[in-house]
Parts: C-alpha cells; structure tokens; sequence
C-alpha cells in the first residue's frame, strides 16, 4: 500500500538512555590530555618513554611518534589498531571495532593529526597545530575511549590520517584501498576544527552534499535530542578530508567550527595552542560527534511518512495517516504511538491509533471550532523502551513515548469568514480619485477575498477601479467602453469570465483584472481601500456600495486551558493589569455558543475583535498584544449568548 508523502523524514536517529548517558561521560579533562599531549604542551608517554611531541609536520620525525600515541592508544581502548603506510612520508592510523550483526559494513571516525604552518615549516620546527587539528584526533580519541565497553550492529573504524595538509594525500589513498576493496562504508564523519568559538555563540557547520545530506539531517538531530547545545549550519560544500569519500561517491559530512564569521586567526600559525580552546565549546562538539556516531553504529533508525493536515473550514474531527517503519518491535498499550495534538499554545492531548494496516496508522484529532489553530507531531517508541523517535523531528520522551514534543510542529487552522460593508456609502463619482474605507478590526491572515460592487456610470470604460490592502489589485481597468454600471457585480478569482471579457451592465461574478490572490497573506485588520478613478469629462456616476466577503486564517492566541466544563458564565480579570504590551483575558462558557470579545478605547470606541467565532464549553485564554496602541484605559467586553460582560484594563507603556 502506497502513502502519499508530502513531509517523509529521512531514516532519522531515534534517542537512546545508552548513548545519553555516553553522552554525559565525554571528559573535557580527557580531551584536553589529548590534546596537550598531542601538540607538545606535555609531556607524553609513548612506547614505554616519555616523548614531547613538537611537531606533526608531516616531514617531521616527531611526527612519527605522534602517529604512535594515537596507534597506543587504539590498542589501549580495545580496537584492531594498524597503521598504513602510503608512502615513505605518509602514515594512517587506522582502529576498527567489528561490528556483531553487520561485521562488513562500516561507519567511519576520522580527523586529520598532520600539522602545517605558513610559510613551510622546516622538520625541526615546533609546529603544535592545536585548532588545527589536534581537536579533531581528540574527538575521534575521545569516542574510541567511550564507546570500548560497548558492542554494535555495525563495524566502526575510527581512522586519522596523514598528509591533509598536503592535498588530502593520507585520506586520498586510503580511499583509494577500500574503493578497490569493495568495502560497504555507510557513512563517513569527518572532524577538522571543533575547539575555537571566537564569539561564544555555540554555533558549528555541518558540510555536505546532496548524496550525504541524509547524514548531515541526522547530525542536527542528534544535536537536538541529545540537547548537545549547539548551533547548526548546514553548508553544501567540501574541504577537508570529507572530499575523499565524497569523490568516491560514498557519503560524507565535516564537522566543524564557525568558519565564516569567526575564522580562529591562529590557524597555522604557532599561536594555534591549546590555550586559545574554548573548552566548553570543545565539548559539546565532542558530545555532538559521538552521540551521532553511536548512533549510526547502533543501527537503530526509524522512519515516519505523512501527508500533512491542511488550513480548510473542516470543524469536525480530522484523520491523520502516518506510515512508520522501525527495525524492532513497536510499544504496544500506554506505549504505543501516539498523536499529540493543542489548539494554540494550550495543552497538549493525545490520541492512540484506531487503525493498524501494513504499517500505516490511523489517528483521529478532535473537531474545533471555527478560528482554531491546531499543532500536532507524532510519537513512537521500541518495545523496550529504550529508543524514542518523532516526526516531525527533534522530540523525545519515553514511556510513554513523546512525551517532549519537538521544535516544529505540524499545524493547520480552521478557517473563518467575515462579511463587511461600507458604512460611508452612496459616494459621488468625480473626475478625480474617489476613496472608500471598510476598516475591519479583526485580526486575522487573508485566505480568500471576494469583492462585491455597485455602481452606476455613464461611462464603465473610463473607470479605474481598484483595492488595497497593503498591496494594490486591479478589479476593473477601463473595460466596458461606453457601457454603464457595475450592477450586482462579484470579484472572484475562481469566476469563469474575466471581467476584460464581460459587458456592462457588468452583473455577476468575474475574475478580476488582476488576481485578488495578491492579497493573500496579509493582515486582515486595518483599513482596505476602494480606489476609481474616472479618466473621462463629462461623466456622471455614484458608488452605490460595495462589500468584502474574506476567508482568514485566524491570528489571535485563543487557548482552551481546561477540559473541565464549567457550570456558569464568567469574564476574569485580565492579567497583569496594568500592562505593557501584552496582556492575557480569561472567560468561560456554559454551551456550545458564538463568542464575541472586543476591545474598546476610553471614548467607546471599538478598536479590536479578538474574536468572533462559536466555541465549544470551556475555560478560555485569549492573549491581546496592545504594542499598536497609546497608552490608556480600555475595555473589553464578552458577549455569548445571553450572556455579556465588561471589565478595565490599563495599557502603560
């Protein structure tokens, strides 16, 4: 069976309490032994003596005792650690961990430990190359010491090479060798700069291509549900040794440091030492690179498939198809999928399937009112208990499963209509520019407008008639010539004639001269303007009246904030009061009911309708942002019913 998919997420990282708590096991203490050993500011312990490590410089003899440590320490954390030798001057090291259920098929580690400064070092230079790339070797060191204690479905090879400073020389070749081997490599991350942050911003690039972006989307949502602390940015580029998996066609990302707005200027430099690190941000990147790491080794992916709700007038219960593929058993009873759903920013509820066929599950969100703004996200979780995944994206929460919803959320509204007409109406037609206002209060987004007009002119092909509301649409421009009058006449996007087509008395319904289309997404609130302009002498003609009849989507934050049903009417008092510029209004209704909640000036007059829709029983929060407004007394008054009621507010600003 076949599901449509408009928002499919990639085979996405599921949360696991193991990996989170490997998480929470990342040392910066151990990382910076690394990296002080590593870049000479130590002394460190290598085949049995003690050696200060002065330079990774790929001609340098110090080099090779560099290339020993990280060889040391591979075999100490329990890998099948050996080196390749490429050529007389370029030397891998290379750690495999073989995986139990897929012995051949790897995931790879990788950073490069060479070392440069510009100008060519000589090969008794001190060259300590700290940022560059130290940094990387650590992370790939500090996730061999973690993850030893652990077994995996997949092989994992943690690898660092030599020569990146040198054209890719170390990676290149030894691409080149499981290229010709034939190895299945499932994913390859790369770590070249992870310890400077010159601005404190938490922020790192993620480089991909579009055949690694899978990859990539995987590392920002381990960064997400590991809570790792960082920002992302994803960058479609390669450098690094990340360029020698990906022309090879497998699939490849680089972590790494802001390098666009605060590149470390001691890159390749003797300045770049260990002291410049910004050791919090070297551990969260740390923590980032081998929560995704871990997880890649684990094999436990999920995958979720669905077909967005769409905005429409729907007020009745709305289904939800999801398609979910786990490689394990799902939970079942309290712990089974689940669909989370709120009306704005009230509390979240939820629903179980009702129907289960080849993978395809069948949830059903309640019916609300007109003026509604539903967000949902869907959750699943293993039988165990043990992995969490959610669509979209980035929640987490088990047993039950979901129970922390992710950052995006799935919406739609239940769409409104408000008919309204000009009050200022009938209006002589002169020769020059002639103006009409509707001044609608309501807030709102436009979905759908129609105009209704009449008129009468003794000329229609002289008149220029138009509408605005932040943008201009053209409804009629100079058609009808010597005809008379608009009579009944219906501007409507979806008409079958255009109004160039038609002749006056133009009556019915017709496509404007331009599409009303151009105003949808605007506010609906404020002043929409009627503009004719007749270019003609000697004409004659009056603005009858004319309406809007608009479809929106509403803006207004109405909360339910309780099941309960109350047992009589009640407006509260708005909190806090005075305020500045936001305040919360609290009502209840008894029965099913249209509400009417505006808000009026000191003068009485009416200067906002935060709603106007039937609601269902309840307890409800409406939230006003009064930045717009002087400061002053107003009013808001609740009608439902036979009910009304009226209370203060002060806005102090």
């Amino acid at each position: 069976m076949f599901l449509f998919c408009s928002n499919c997420s990639n085979p996405q990282i599921i949360y696991s309490n193991k990996i989170d708590s490997i998480k929470n096991l990342v040392s910066t203490q151990s990382l910076m032994k690394f990296a002080k050993d590593l870049t000479g500011d130590t002394i460190a312990f290598i085949g049995g003596s003690h050696y200060r490590i002065f330079s990774r410089f790929y001609l340098s003899s110090s080099k090779l005792k560099a290339a020993q440590y990280i060889f040391e320490k591979f075999q100490n954390y329990g890998l099948n650690a050996r080196y390749q030798q490429n050529d007389i001057t370029c030397l891998n090291i290379i750690g495999t961990k073989t995986g139990y259920k897929y012995p051949n098929q790897y995931f790879i580690i990788c950073a490069h430990y060479d070392a440069i400064l510009v100008p060519m070092p000589t090969p008794t230079d001190t060259v300590p190359g700290a940022d560059d790339n130290a940094s990387g070797v650590c992370i790939v060191l500090e996730a061999a010491r973690l993850l030893s204690n652990f077994s995996f479905p997949y092989s994992l090879i943690y690898a660092t090479f030599d020569k990146e400073e040198a054209g890719f020389g170390g990676s290149i070749a030894y691409v080149d060798s499981i290229f010709n081997r034939g190895d299945t490599i499932r994913g390859v991350l790369n770590l070249d700069m992870t310890a400077w942050d010159g601005n404190n911003d938490n922020k790192y690039d993620v480089f991909t291509d579009s055949n690694s972006n899978k990859l990539a989307e995987q590392m920002i949502i381990a960064t997400q549900i590991y809570q790792t602390g960082l920002i992302y940015r994803k960058v479609y580029s390669t450098t690094s040794d990340q360029a020698s998996f990906i022309n090879k066609n497998y699939k490849a990302i680089l972590l790494i440091e802001d390098t666009f707005d605060t590149l470390n200027q001691n890159i390749h430099k003797k300045s770049d030492l260990v002291n410049t690190f910004n050791l919090q941000f070297f551990n969260k990147m740390a923590k980032t690179a081998i929560t995704t790491f871990a997880s890649w080794g684990s094999g436990n992916f999920a995958r979720m498939d669905h077909t967005p709700l769409r905005s429409n007038y729907d007020t009745t219960q709305r289904l939800a198809e999801v398609y979910i593929n786990y490689p394990n058993t799902l939970g079942t009873g309290i712990n089974a999928p689940r669909l989370y759903y709120k009306n704005w920013s009230g509390n979240y509820y939820y629903v179980n399937s009702f129907s289960i066929y080849q993978n395809i599950y069948k949830f059903y969100i309640p019916g609300f009112p007109k003026g509604s703004k539903i967000s949902y996200y869907i959750a699943a979780q293993d039988s165990t208990g043990t992995f969490v995944f959610t669509l979209p994206e980035g929640g987490g929460g088990l047993n039950p499963p979901g129970t922390n919803p992710p950052t995006q959320l799935f919406t739609y509204t239940i769409w409104n209509n408000i008919s309204s007409e000009s009050n200022s109406v009938p209006k002589p037609i002169t020769g020059m520019l002639t103006l009409d206002t509707i001044k609608i209060l309501t807030p709102g987004t436009v979905v759908d407008v129609n105009v209704n007009l009449n008129l009468t002119h003794t000329n229609d092909g002289n008149l220029w008639i138009s509408l605005t509301k932040s943008n201009t649409v053209d409804l009629s421009k100079y058609n009808g010539q010597g005809g008379q009058n608009f009579t009944n006449t219906i501007f409507d996007d979806s008409a079958n004639l255009s109004i160039t087509q038609g002749t006056p008395p133009f009556t019915g319904r017709y496509r404007p001269q331009t599409p009303l289309l151009g105003l949808q997404g605007k506010e609906l609130s404020g002043n929409w303007i009627l503009k004719i302009l007749d270019n003609g002498t000697g004409n004659t003609g009056t603005l009858l009246n004319w309406s809007l009849d608009i479809v929106y989507a509403p803006s207004v934050d109405i909360n339910n904030i309780s099941q309960e049903i109350p047992n009589k009417y009640y407006l509260y008092q708005n909190y806090p009061n005075p305020f500045n510029p936001n305040t919360f209004i609290k009502f209840q209704i008894t029965k099913e009911n249209n509400v009417n909640l505006k808000i009026f000036d000191i003068l009485g007059r009416e200067v906002a309708t935060l709603l106007n829709n039937k609601m269902l029983p309840g307890i409800y929060e409406a939230n006003w942002n009064a930045s717009s407004f002087p400061s002053g007394i107003y009013f808001y008054k609740l009608i439902s019913g036979e009910y009304t009621a009226t209370k203060k507010m002060v806005l102090i600003k």
